[in-house]
């Protein structure tokens, strides 16, 4: 009888759900940038998978050619503020002049992208026009014409210019977008309704592990890195030369390898206590696991409430770079970590990464290991 009873109630209790509104889904991690007047809001999509960097399709004015005459190209997006890159047997196959200082100026590049706001009356479909854009020309070993797979390498601030503020730049990992304000000036509407520009989708909790709106705040104008980082409880180590380096850390879009996507320099592995197989040599990284990575963040209401992202046994791959003391939190990282992951900067200058969080992934700032000599 009881048996019976119990399965009544459960049929009952699972038929009453049934009637229950599903719940809400998340809200959006950040407001939608509203453009200023003489403005539009544009949405450029990325091409990005597992095996590649992100990248955008674009195109360039053909040098010899007639008027109106261009040629597509594939372009590699960074997010670190990096020197524009081409290959000098890329430049010279365009058609252009290489300069004797192996700087080039492409005369324009056009984007085809999305009209986000204001609200267009006919298709969305635009096309960005950005004018002056400089790129250091390199000899690659062997004469090779792509730069990881792509025709030329572009970081954010390439695109607007340095007025990072005021356009706003933001790229949306898990969307497989990116966005900026740009001048009407430079825009040409085609208003083919062609380009369709769906909206971010926000990932749900899987009802084991709540996941916690969070952002990290990054601090320095030129460079942004993010506030506190720690690697094996040190923020900063000494150098085999015996100088002292600050631990840095950043968002980095072309830091494609495996996951978790966590990239260091050698110098940084050796002086934090990574443990390492072997060195890397040049040109082949190594695997390599670091006992506890931390970054800072903030959370709560307001996200006034700071916390710690606290990675456990993470495997990182080392790379033999001596000229900096890096760590690169590439796509992978931000998928695995920083679910429906926004990386940009705001009106007030400042560049934040904005994502869901898991839980138990985040302790308090008063967990931090004491600080270590090193």
């Amino acid at each position: 009888m009881r048996t019976l009873l119990r399965f009544a109630s459960a049929a009952l209790f699972g038929a009453l759900c049934s009637f229950l509104p599903a719940a809400d889904p998340p809200p959006p991690l950040v407001k939608p940038v509203v453009p200023a007047n003489k403005t539009t809001r544009a949405r450029i999509a990325v091409i990005e998978d597992k095996k590649t960097n992100m990248q955008f399709k674009a195109q360039i004015p053909k040098p010899q050619g007639k008027k109106g005459q261009m040629i597509d190209v594939k372009v590699m997006l960074e997010t670190l503020p990096n020197v524009g890159q081409v290959t000098l047997k890329k430049w010279k196959a365009w058609g252009f002049e290489v300069p004797p200082n192996r700087v080039g100026v492409l005369p324009e590049l056009i984007i085809p992208a999305a009209q986000i706001a204001p609200k267009p009356t006919k298709g969305r479909d635009i096309e960005i026009r950005i004018t002056n854009v400089k790129l250091e020309i390199k000899e690659l070993p062997g004469g090779g014409d792509l730069i990881g797979g792509c025709d030329m390498y572009l970081c954010l601030r390439d695109l607007t210019g340095g007025s990072d503020r005021v356009l706003q730049p933001r790229v949306y990992f898990a969307d497989r977008f990116f966005e900026l304000t740009a001048s009407n000036a430079a825009l040409k509407r085609l208003n083919t309704g062609a380009t369709t520009s769906p909206d971010p989708m926000a990932t749900p909790d899987d009802g084991l592990v709540p996941l916690v709106p969070a952002v990290g705040t990054m601090s320095g104008a030129q460079l942004p890195l993010f506030s506190f980082a720690s690697v094996n409880g040190l923020t900063q180590y000494k150098t085999p030369t015996g100088k002292m380096e600050k631990i840095n850390a950043g968002v980095s879009s072309t830091s494609n390898y495996a996951a978790p996507g966590i990239t260091m320099t050698v110098n940084t592995a050796l002086g934090c206590g990574v443990e390492m197989e072997k060195v890397p040599a040049e040109g082949a990284p190594v695997a390599g696991k670091v006992k506890e990575l931390r970054l800072g963040l903030h959370t709560g209401l307001g996200f006034k409430v700071q916390k710690d992202l606290v990675l456990k046994d993470v495997v990182v791959t080392v790379v033999d770079d001596k000229s900096q003391s890096f760590i690169w939190l590439g796509p992978r990282f931000v998928e695995e970590f920083f679910k429906d992951g926004v990386y940009g900067c705001g009106s007030d200058g400042v560049w934040r990464l904005h994502g869901r969080v898991k839980a138990d992934l985040l302790q308090d700032i008063k967990t931090r290991m004491p600080p270590k000599k090193p």
